[in-house]
């Protein structure tokens, strides 16, 4: 009776990565994005900056502005983005049904003056409410992969982005927008407008960097997903390899 072998990945060079060109390429991208990013950010302080010049005195940067619908484009897309790793990436579908889910509940929230004078008050609550037990149910059934997800996730540069866009709209921009905070600041020539335009831009670059940290995770997952399957590829071959060996020796 033959022993079963040990199963190693035989070594090849074609397999091994060049420490070199792995550099390389990380700088090239790391600049890439570092232009890309760059533009988009110049592009956004640009549209403020024309709806500061348009946009009438008194009215600056109000609920129903292009700004306020800018902050929602970009919130729709960051959730098309999620919705499209929730199809493809099914190991990834925990966090990212929990991340969507955070994101319609932003989007709902910035149409609330809409909802309130179109339908009825509280209209943005009770569609939130109706949205929150599914993502909580699946979290829960699935919670160890979810685990898993937030270990990984935590640990990459999407992570550090998506924080910094969430601590930037969520809780700077609520601080710094403060009345008593611009009162004081501006004294008897406090200008509501003033108050405005900082805070409606800062809310628009966080949901920017939510936007990025949306794309950068499904670029990221994608990666880690054809290195999964590059790994269990290269194990097959190694296994039909050994099998072969043993068949040949019996």
């Amino acid at each position: 009776m033959i022993s079963q072998p040990s199963i190693h990945i035989p070594y090849d060079p074609k397999n091994q990565l060049n420490s070199e060109t792995l550099n390389s390429s990380g700088l090239i991208t790391m600049f890439v994005k570092f232009i890309i990013y760059g533009i988009a950010i110049v592009g956004v302080a640009q549209f403020l900056m024309w709806q500061v010049i348009k946009e009438e005195q008194g009215m600056k940067f109000s609920e129903e502005s292009s700004v306020e619908a800018l902050q929602s484009v970009l919130l729709l897309f960051s959730g098309i983005a999620l919705t499209y790793g929730i199809v493809v990436y099914k190991n990834w579908r925990p966090l990212l049904i929990l991340i969507t889910e955070f994101l319609f509940i932003s989007l709902v929230r910035e149409q609330d003056a809409y909802l309130d004078l179109h339908y009825f008050d509280g209209a943005w609550q009770t569609i939130v409410i109706l949205s929150l037990p599914f993502p909580i149910y699946f979290a829960i059934i699935r919670r160890k992969m979810l685990m898993d997800n937030l270990k990984v996730y935590t640990s990459l540069f999407a992570f550090g982005i998506m924080t910094s866009g969430v601590l930037t709209t969520y809780i700077f921009s609520r601080l710094y927008g403060r009345k008593i905070f611009w009162m004081a600041a501006m004294e008897n020539g406090y200008m509501r407008d003033v108050k405005n335009i900082s805070e409606e831009s800062l809310e628009t670059y966080g949901y920017l960097l939510i936007f990025i940290a949306s794309i950068e995770l499904i670029f990221l997952i994608k990666r880690l997903d054809e290195r999964s399957k590059n790994v269990i590829k290269v194990a097959s071959d190694a296994n039909a390899a050994t099998f072969k060996i043993v068949q040949d020796k019996s």
